[in-house]
């Protein structure tokens, strides 16, 4: 059976990982692996509403507050939106 795009979505920031070099005094933050919550909740968001298997384009990004992506785990999704708008 194929995958639905939510499929592929999480099976892509499930195995996100950077291994390069980086600059003194900077470090990688993945909040799929630094918050287990993230990772459930960015799952429920694409199961929810990307479920099947239509055309596409993925747009990664960041809502730079401190309740945007790097907690929510969804691009451009603060938590209260999340909540309000999505119930998740």
């Amino acid at each position: 059976m194929s995958k639905t795009f939510g499929d592929k979505v999480i099976d892509f920031n499930r195995h996100l990982q950077y291994s390069g070099k980086l600059p003194e005094n900077f470090r990688v933050i993945n909040p799929y692996l630094d918050n287990p919550e993230t990772m459930a909740v960015m799952q429920q968001f694409y199961q929810t509403f990307y479920n099947d298997s239509n055309k596409r384009r993925f747009i990664i990004g960041i809502n730079p507050s401190r309740h945007g992506a790097g907690v929510t785990g969804v691009p451009f999704t603060d938590t209260k939106r999340l909540e309000s708008v999505c119930d998740i």
